[in-house]
């Protein structure tokens, strides 16, 4: 088990996770495919939609997950959040 809590979707016949459940619904739509929801504060049990964060890949959550695990040891990221956004960070498409 992961740790983050799952609740039963009878229209999918599967677990789903509730982190995903709460930020579908705070979007107003169905995560798409490859999106990733994020804990700001880093609790996983900690579901309030202004702690989750919707980015569009795996690779964008590592490239947050780095700047604030380098943000908390008190070192200079390799680059900033906004270079990412405003495009000046080549990220890797997914392969899937």
């Amino acid at each position: 088990m992961n740790g983050y809590k799952r609740v039963w979707d009878n229209t999918l016949k599967k677990q789903v996770y509730v982190h995903r459940l709460v930020a579908a619904q705070s979007l107003g739509r169905a995560l798409l495919p490859g999106e990733v929801i994020h804990h700001l504060n880093g609790d996983k049990h900690d579901l309030r939609p202004e702690n989750l964060l919707t980015l569009p890949s795996q690779a964008a959550h590592m490239v947050v997950e780095h700047i604030e695990r380098k943000r908390s040891r008190g070192m200079a990221p390799l680059f900033e959040l906004e270079q990412m956004v405003a495009g000046s960070v080549c990220l890797p498409l997914d392969s899937g």
